[in-house]
């Protein structure tokens, strides 16, 4: 992990908020590990507002080229001065960041579930099982039109996938978790990985709790270092013998145990 500085290669407005930036980084190439986040600095040089990194996670890497790619969605004003950058300016980041998810050794099926811009860091993932040889069913989620071009992006990399939109406007209309309510036998000896709106993720635990499914969950909060020490991410576990731990979701995760989660 060390702070870097990388030339972006492509700017892309993809919806009216929806925007994705290439890097060329041969430091991120070689070392990130799915479900690894980088944090950026979204302010010019000489200026120090926002004064805080912003995390993003990886959302694809092309080794070929070098090149690594950031998903967004413009929410304020560290992601607004980000859909401003173009081609040739440079980003300043630290990362790779994270644990990061390993592939378990005893697994061969896995679900991914994404809803929103929770399906970025799957995407990474879904693509690093398939070069590994195992079955990968995907489902996606979102709430309108703004997120259509990842059933693109989708196709290039999966070939058993189902997306869901609340409004109807692409894909199935309804929401991914009935879907999933309603298939669980089917995919019981799946292993689940579920990213995206706490909400969501409070529904699935519920849908699988008492069930023999292992399900893990990609946890996104807002953190100012990434790396610890500002405890600005701290997340409540409950562990298997019921006792209450405090994790970071910065180093201790963000991968972790969904049914461990506390939500409350």
């Amino acid at each position: 992990m060390k702070v870097q500085k990388g030339e972006i290669v492509a700017a892309r407005k993809y919806s009216e908020n929806l925007y994705k930036l290439e890097i060329f980084s041969p430091y991120i190439c070689k070392n990130a590990r799915p479900a690894q986040f980088v944090n950026v600095r979204c302010a010019g040089f000489e200026s120090n507002d926002p004064l805080l990194r912003r995390p993003f996670c990886i959302y694809e890497i092309d080794k070929k080229f070098n090149v690594f790619s950031i998903l967004f969605i413009v929410k304020g004003k560290g992601t607004a001065y980000m859909a401003n950058l173009e081609k040739g300016e440079i980003l300043d980041f630290v990362g790779p960041l994270g644990n990061g998810f390993n592939i378990p050794e005893n697994k061969n099926k896995f679900l991914l579930l994404g809803g929103g811009i929770g399906v970025a860091p799957l995407c990474l993932i879904a693509q690093n099982l398939i070069e590994n040889n195992k079955t990968v069913h995907f489902v996606a989620g979102f709430k309108d039109e703004t997120f259509y071009v990842w059933e693109r992006d989708l196709i290039k990399i999966l070939r058993d996938y189902r997306i869901f939109s609340e409004n109807g406007a692409f894909g199935e209309k309804g929401l991914p978790s009935e879907y999933i309510y309603n298939s669980l036998d089917t995919f019981k000896e799946y292993q689940f990985l579920v990213c995206g709106p706490l909400e969501m993720l409070k529904n699935i635990q519920s849908i699988l709790r008492g069930r023999k499914i292992n399900a893990l969950a990609l946890m996104e909060e807002k953190m100012a270092c990434g790396i610890g020490t500002c405890m600005g991410c701290v997340l409540r576990i409950k562990n298997k013998n019921g006792d209450i731990q405090y994790k970071k979701i910065c180093t201790d995760g963000p991968v972790f145990d969904l049914m461990e989660v506390c939500f409350d």
